[in-house]
């Protein structure tokens, strides 16, 4: 199964699920994605990235039936 995650690349510089890997934290559609990442993107930025937020980015992810991501990593 694929959904769609919110990613940033961590403090190494490794992109990373920006959320918990569980499956109310990945979507079915790109643009569901999308549009969760442009309603929160100015907290995460505030509050919890810094900087690191101008990295964020919707990743396509091989998901379990359940719902949960196979990993935490993306390739470049």
């Amino acid at each position: 199964m694929r959904r769609f995650a919110i990613t940033h690349k961590n403090g190494q510089g490794m992109r990373t699920l920006t959320f918990a890997n569980q499956g109310r934290h990945h979507f079915d559609t790109r643009t569901e994605a999308e549009a969760a990442l442009k309603s929160i993107e100015p907290s995460l930025r505030a509050k919890v990235l810094g900087s690191l937020a101008d990295t964020l980015e919707v990743r396509e992810a091989d998901c379990y039936d359940h719902g949960d991501a196979k990993g935490i990593y993306f390739d470049e």
